[in-house]
């Protein structure tokens, strides 16, 4: 059985995967959303650890705030002792990883700067600054956990699980490591906010004739930095895309799959749907009809409307599920995000069929099933 907790990140990621049989489990956590989500994140370790349970994988997708905050707040927050019997690898790319493996390419531009040195929390979690809080190597050392990182993952890598599972990274690679190492500081400095393409004036018109419009190119090197992966475990497929770039996720896909596509049982939309990390050729290689997209609407700039026209598209004849950890269909675009005819052709005729999570398990297949809170697990 699987169980996939999408849970609520303002417009951030915090994904939390259960695996296992007989009500005992496996865990992997994604991100963890904003500063907001640390008591939770903690929360979540305290279940696990109190069920004596592993957490067999923390994933940390890349720096950008609404993905790592939380988890770093949540682990201020738990013991060493907890944290020592829990977490058993932490899996984030670094430039000390990064210079370390890709320094014998001549490519690497030394630096005095490290980028983890600028992801800082406060150890009284009570008082949060990004200047005068703690360093995230430090952190990681305090916490006992320096020896559980993983801080170099390039596509091609698998990370073999307990009972069969298997995580099969699919980005970054070594070019965007290597691009990221060299630009994050600059592209930080010049992009002091999270770039999106417009969506307002796409919202007006119907998904049918937004299926001509193009799909654009992410320009972000932390995004193209962003860990993505294929969850398998049994005839369980998942692919958590992060905010990974689409070119990336296919040269990827060729380092573990030699045909032309596969099919996944969902598919996490990469950042959050924006426009520029969704692709054609991507829509037809990772095949689904169940997509789980994690937003709050991030005043009104994501989803792409152009992405789900993208998505009924190429799901052809077949119809599609957008699973939802936020009603922002409704509470931010005020229930006018689709048209009439978009209720007429795709929501009334459930070619698109809108799920908002909640503590309520949702079956996607048989043995896996969704949620957008936790409950008592």
């Amino acid at each position: 059985m699987v169980k996939i907790f999408a849970l609520p990140a303002n417009e951030g990621d915090f994904i939390w995967v259960a695996y296992g049989e007989n009500e005992v489990y496996s865990h992997i956590l994604i991100d963890g959303g904003t500063d907001e989500c640390g008591e939770e994140f903690a929360s979540i370790i305290s279940i696990i650890d109190e069920r004596k349970e592993k957490i067999e994988a923390l994933v940390l997708t890349h720096v950008d705030y609404d993905h790592i905050q939380g988890a770093l707040e949540g682990i201020c927050r738990i013991s060493n002792d907890i944290l020592d019997r829990t977490v058993k690898r932490i899996y984030f790319n670094t430039y000390q990883g990064i210079h370390r493996n890709l320094k014998g390419t001549g490519e690497i531009l030394e630096s005095s700067v490290c980028i983890e040195d600028q992801i800082r929390v406060n150890q009284n979690y009570k008082e949060y600054g990004v200047k005068d809080g703690i360093k995230f190597g430090e952190l990681l050392s305090e916490k006992g956990l320096k020896d559980r990182l993983v801080d170099y993952v390039v596509y091609g890598q698998q990370a073999v699980l307990p009972n069969g599972a298997t995580m099969r990274f699919i980005s970054p690679g070594e070019k965007e490591l290597i691009k990221f190492a060299n630009e994050w500081e600059k592209y930080e400095r010049e992009n002091e906010y999270v770039q999106y393409a417009s969506n307002l004036e796409m919202v007006k018109k119907n998904l049918a004739d937004l299926m001509q419009e193009k799909l654009l190119s992410d320009s972000s090197p932390n995004n193209a930095s962003s860990i993505a992966f294929i969850f398998e475990y049994h005839s369980i497929k998942l692919a958590f895309l992060g905010d990974a770039k689409p070119s990336v996720c296919l040269q990827g896909i060729k380092k573990i799959n030699d045909a032309d596509h596969f099919e996944v049982d969902l598919l996490k939309l990469s950042h959050h749907g924006s426009r520029s990390n969704t692709s054609d050729s991507l829509l037809k290689t990772i095949r689904t009809n169940n997509y789980l997209l994690s937003t709050n609407g991030h005043h009104k700039k994501v989803p792409s409307k152009v992405v789900l026209s993208h998505l009924l598209k190429n799901a052809g004849k077949k119809d599609i599920n957008l699973y939802c950890n936020y009603d922002w269909y409704n509470t931010e675009y005020h229930e006018r995000y689709f048209t009439i005819e978009d209720r007429r052709a795709f929501i009334d005729t459930k070619k698109l069929s809108l799920y908002l999570l909640d503590d309520q398990a949702l079956e996607i297949k048989d043995g896996c099933y969704i949620y957008g809170e936790y409950g008592m697990f």
